[in-house]
């Protein structure tokens, strides 16, 4: 009797978790014939200002080239994106905004393409690094950010990144860590997570200066577009 109960156990140890498998990707397969939600309307336009007192504003395309800015799309597979430049007396400050609705791109994928790895395979080197970075902008309370300073290809200078992902208003945890190649027991996570509830609403949200950060929080400006990006739930949740 004694080894029939330990023969069950060994069984059932390894029928257990593919039963748990199979339930839920069963699960995510009713999610998947189930109807997809909506977007929200195009709002990122109207969220981050267009016009700052002072500073020249463009909209910068995602690639040097209209077959470059198309690939781009093609792999982000964004539902709505902003690329706005601001710039005054040789400085620049950069603010990218990617959005997915519900159901759209799975968040394994979204937190792959972070400037550590999308710059670096592109030929930019890390110089500094700072993780759950608090800002220090008066009046604008933001959810911690990765901080990373970054020098450009053949002599191109250096540029001041900080960069979140919001997976339904709730901050992406890359870890203390340089994310060159996601972890993968978060990438694992992340798979179970989309076969069990599905895809989720997402942001990943890039700031860039051509001078450090200290030297611009108290400029009006750059609080005026914090501000724009506290609307798109970047903003710390109340009771934080």
């Amino acid at each position: 009797m004694r080894e029939v109960l330990k023969s069950m156990v060994r069984s059932w140890s390894l029928v257990g978790p593919l039963l748990v498998l199979c339930v839920a990707t069963g699960t995510g397969f009713v999610k998947l014939v189930q109807d997809v939600p909506r977007p929200r309307d195009r709002h990122l336009a109207e969220a981050v200002p267009d016009n700052v007192a002072g500073w020249l504003v463009r909209e910068v395309p995602l690639g040097a080239t209209e077959f470059v800015a198309n690939e781009v799309e093609k792999v982000l597979n964004y539902d709505e994106v902003l690329n706005r430049e601001y710039s005054r007396s040789g400085q620049h400050l950069g603010v990218y905004v990617a959005y997915w609705g519900a159901g759209k791109m799975p968040t394994r994928l979204v937190a792959s393409h972070t400037p550590d790895r999308c710059w670096t395979e592109n030929g930019w080197r890390c110089l500094a690094t700072k993780f759950k970075f608090s800002t220090a902008a008066p009046g604008v309370a933001l959810q911690p950010a990765e901080w990373r300073l970054f020098e450009a290809p053949r002599g191109g200078g250096q540029t001041y990144v900080l960069y979140w992902h919001l997976v339904e208003g709730k901050l992406y945890d890359y870890g203390e860590r340089f994310n060159n190649v996601p972890h993968p027991f978060a990438w694992w996570k992340d798979a179970l997570q989309q076969i069990a509830a599905g895809s989720r609403e997402q942001y990943f949200i890039r700031i860039t200066s051509s001078e450090p950060w200290e030297n611009l929080w108290h400029d009006p400006a750059l609080g005026e577009i914090l501000r724009g990006l506290q609307k798109l739930g970047l903003g710390v949740p109340l009771g934080s």
